[in-house]
C-alpha cells in the first residue's frame, strides 16, 4: 500500500524545511543559482527534481542529504504513476464481497477512495496479482484474511516505526538485555515503556512493530524478518508488552525461521 506522505510533492517538503531553516524562495535561488522560475517549478512539483539540484539544496539545507531529496522524488514520481495506471476491475457485486473479505471498510477507512482503488491497493499490500491467488499462497501458510492483512500492515510499518537498522542481529546481546527488558514490562503497556523496548531491541539488531489489531483476527503478535532482521510484530492493546516478551523468549528458544512466520495467539501468550 503506497504511504499517503509519497503523494505530496517533494516540493512541498523542501518548502518545509525553507521555513524552518528561515529560508526565502528568493534566497535560495540566490544560494543554489537555481533561476527563480525553475524552483517555483521544482517547489510546485511541476518540475522533477535532478541529481544536481538535489546536491545543491544539500549545500544549502545542510544535515540533510541529496540522498533524501532524490528518494522522496523516486517515492512521489511513483505515486503519480500509480495515480494514473489503471485499477483494479470487476462486477460490482464480486467488489462488494472481495470489499467485505478483505476488510476494506476498516483498512482504508478514511482514505476516500473507490472501491476499485481500495482493491489495488489490497492487492499490493497483500504482494499478490488477483485475489483469486490469496488461497495459493495464503492458505499454504495457515493465514486467514484477517491475519494475513495485519501481518502486511505490520510489514509495512518496520521501517516507519523503527528507521532502517544497520547492524545485524546480536543474540548475546539480546539475552543480556532480557533483565532490563523485563523491568519494563513490568512497569505496564505504557508509550513510554514500550519506546523504551523498541530503542533495546533496535540495539540488539531486532524491529518492532506495534499496530491496532484487525477486528476478528485471532491473533496477539508474530515473530517474523525484514532484511534479515527479526521483527516482532504485535497488536497495540494492554498487554503488547507480555506479547512482545514472548516473542523475544521464543526467538531465544527456537532461533528464526527463514522460511515462515511464527504467529502469538491468545492462547500462546496466556498459557505463558
Amino acid at each position: 500500500m503506497n504511504s499517503v506522505l509519497a503523494s505530496v510533492p517533494t516540493g512541498r517538503i523542501i518548502k518545509e524545511y525553507l521555513n524552518s531553516y528561515d529560508i526565502t524562495q528568493k534566497e535560495l535561488s540566490q544560494r543554489t543559482g537555481i533561476s527563480e522560475k525553475h524552483l517555483s517549478h521544482v517547489l510546485n512539483g511541476t518540475s522533477r527534481l535532478t541529481e544536481e539540484t538535489a546536491l545543491k539544496l544539500e549545500k544549502v539545507l545542510t544535515g540533510v542529504p541529496a540522498s533524501y531529496w532524490l528518494n522522496y522524488e523516486t517515492k512521489y514520481r511513483e505515486a503519480v504513476a500509480r495515480e494514473q495506471s489503471p485499477v483494479y476491475s470487476a462486477d460490482p457485486k464480486e467488489l462488494q464481497l472481495i470489499a467485505k473479505r478483505f476488510k476494506f471498510s476498516e483498512v482504508f477507512n478514511g482514505f476516500g477512495w473507490s472501491l476499485q482503488k481500495q482493491a489495488d491497493q489490497m492487492l499490493s499490500l497483500l504482494q499478490i496479482s488477483d485475489f483469486s491467488l490469496f488461497e495459493t499462497f495464503y492458505d499454504s501458510q495457515g493465514f486467514s484474511e484477517t491475519t494475513a492483512i495485519w501481518l502486511n500492515l505490520c510489514r509495512e510499518e518496520v521501517e516507519v516505526q523503527n528507521g532502517l537498522l544497520e547492524n545485524q542481529y546480536n543474540e548475546v546481546l539480546l539475552k543480556a538485555l532480557v533483565p532490563e527488558l523485563k523491568v519494563l514490562a513490568d512497569s505496564g503497556d505504557t508509550p513510554a515503556s514500550l519506546a523504551e523496548v523498541r530503542v533495546l531491541l533496535n540495539q540488539a539488531g531486532m524491529y518492532l512493530v506495534i499496530h491496532e489489531p484487525i477486528s476478528q483476527a485471532m491473533i496477539r503478535g508474530a515473530l517474523s524478518t525484514f532484511k534479515k532482521h527479526p521483527a516482532i510484530y504485535v497488536s497495540q492493546d494492554n498487554k503488547a508488552i507480555a506479547t512482545l516478551m514472548y516473542g523475544v523468549e521464543q526467538l531465544l528458544l527456537y532461533g528464526l525461521s527463514k522460511e515462515r512466520i511464527t504467529i502469538f495467539s491468545e492462547s500462546n501468550i496466556e498459557c505463558h
